[in-house]
């Protein structure tokens, strides 16, 4: 389950779930659509995922790699301890920028 939040020019995602291959290609959708509304700052709140599939994972690739050419900024936030354990065993967990909590991602963001 996807849920949508605006925080002034923050987009905040929330998954809720298992972030498998349909809901993967929901999430890339989603995120597409806002960026092409002009949005480039994103915070993804995954306290709420289960499971992360390497779907999920190329999403937030792909998305970092296109909000870095626009001078964007994505950050995951509220990570489930499965969500950790999963970048952790990929070995992507210092790929991303990762808060404890959504607010702090936000007020990064917002301050740059």
């Amino acid at each position: 389950m996807l849920e949508v939040e605006k925080k002034k020019n923050v987009v905040v995602i929330k998954v809720s779930g298992r972030l498998e291959i349909n809901q993967a290609l929901e999430l890339e959708d989603l995120i597409n659509s806002n960026i092409s509304n002009g949005a480039k700052f994103f915070v993804f709140d995954l306290g709420n995922v289960h499971y992360l599939s390497s779907s999920g994972i190329r999403v937030f690739i792909a998305t970092l790699r296109q909000l870095k050419e626009m001078k964007g900024r994505m950050i995951l936030a509220n990570l489930s301890s499965n969500v950790i354990k999963t970048l952790k065993i990929v070995e992507l967990d210092g790929l991303f920028e990762i808060f404890d909590n959504v607010d702090d991602a936000v007020k990064t963001i917002e301050s740059e």
